[in-house]
């Protein structure tokens, strides 16, 4: 078995439907399988920084006698009494282990009680046999775009943001800044695809006139959208003051917008300061080693923003799940990072920070358990079980998040003033 990090195992596409589903507020979630699984849910929920949406997931409450006998009353009787009682815009059937195992057709139910049913059904069969939580992310997301319709109307300058979900780290500080980076453009969000968004506003994606996609997963969708209705779209996050420039003189360009030097000016005033001005001038960093273990968005961002702003590439990268993009490692390599693991085991890093030595590593909980004496340890990935990021002013993106990472960074440096004499 594939083991994640001192035998946690890596969520499969089960978990990645649950969490690409989640933010959609008019949609609710019936899983067909024991209660017990479900009751586990709130417990998978939770490492994601304690969100558990509330109203969200419901069970059929199968028990052995249902699996035996391949019944289905159960998951037909809790459809009835959630669209009556809760008036849903969509019910999603989604398997557990135990139904896909048995082989039970949730199409063919849904074909059954559809006509008899307020609320739109759409299934996800799969029941984590399909592949790992990016995969189901995947899925949730074709699955909820298919519902975009033709519009009725365009807005120039407004845009979806699409990728985030529920495991997508430091989610409501980052879409924060992203908010406030456009406003100064004259820009607005027509919806954030799929963790804050209603089947309305997918209904009506393609009245934006751009699409920011913002993790590699959602890359297929905006795709979608493009031959659908001829939407543009950028990929990519923006890290650092110059990250932050070109991010939004892209976005300008495709809106027929302005980024006014005024606004720069302001923003690098106020958020722009460099590690140079923070640091002791007897303070030598120029050896400091590092390492990155996050998604692939945030792995290209950091990397790139330590290179560029820093002058200090990651020593290594670790890619938790392979990049549904070309090139991750080439681009890696070009902004100097030396070593790129994609996929890997908890002794491939091991050995990894074992050869690097470095002074500071970025990544989930797990990693920083597993990098008990690197100094320096930033939470950059979830699982963050044992770090909170619910407060919406500590993003890592945009000029906010430079001003912030440069911060914690010479902070945790500072409180290990061993690291300027090795």
């Amino acid at each position: 078995m594939d083991l994640k990090h001192s035998g946690f195992p890596v969520p499969s596409d089960y978990f990645g439907v649950l969490w690409g589903l989640s933010g959609i507020k008019d949609l609710v979630i019936l899983e067909h399988g024991s209660p017990g699984t479900c009751s586990y849910n709130a417990f998978n929920y939770r490492i994601m920084n304690r969100q558990s949406p509330k109203g969200k997931l419901f069970s059929s409450g199968m028990d052995q006698d249902d699996v035996v006998m391949g019944r289905a009353d159960k998951v037909v009787e809790a459809v009835r009494e959630l669209d009556h009682n809760l008036h849903p815009r969509i019910i999603a059937l989604v398997a557990t282990g135990v139904t896909s195992v048995i082989g039970l057709d949730l199409d063919g139910i849904i074909s059954e009680i559809q006509p008899l049913t307020h609320a739109r059904l759409v299934s996800f069969p799969h029941g984590g046999f399909a592949g790992d939580y990016n995969q189901g992310i995947m899925e949730s997301f074709r699955t909820m775009v298919d519902l975009a319709k033709e519009p009725a109307e365009h807005k120039p300058f407004s845009v979806n943001i699409i990728g985030p979900t529920i495991d997508s780290f430091n989610n409501v500080s980052d879409l924060a800044e992203i908010e406030r980076m456009l406003e100064l453009l004259g820009a607005e969000v027509n919806t954030v695809f799929t963790s804050r968004t209603a089947v309305e506003e997918i209904e009506q994606m393609a009245s934006a006139s751009l699409n920011l996609v913002t993790r590699d997963l959602g890359l297929e969708t905006a795709q979608i959208l493009k031959e659908r209705f001829g939407m543009p779209y950028i990929h990519g996050l923006p890290f650092g003051v110059h990250g932050s420039v070109r991010w939004m003189n892209d976005i300008a360009d495709n809106l027929g917008l302005r980024l006014e030097k005024r606004t720069i000016a302001q923003e690098l005033l106020k958020y722009g300061y460099s590690v140079l001005e923070l640091f002791g001038f007897m303070q030598n960093f120029d050896h400091l080693r590092s390492l990155l273990s996050c998604p692939c968005d945030y792995a290209l961002g950091l990397a790139g923003w330590m290179a560029e702003e820093w002058g200090l590439p990651p020593s290594a990268v670790a890619l938790p799940a392979r990049p549904q993009m070309p090139h991750v490692p080439e681009k890696l390599e070009r902004m100097g990072v030396s070593k790129v693991l994609i996929e890997p085991e908890s002794l491939t890093i091991e050995d990894a920070l074992n050869s690097i030595k470095p002074h500071v590593i970025f990544g989930s909980s797990y990693d920083l358990q597993i990098a008990r004496n690197v100094p320096v340890k930033i939470h950059a990935a979830f699982p963050a079980f044992d770090y909170i990021y619910r407060f919406d002013g500590t993003p890592f993106v945009g000029f906010r998040g430079h001003a912030y990472l440069t911060q914690t960074l010479v902070n945790s440096l500072n409180a290990h003033p061993e690291v300027f004499l090795s």
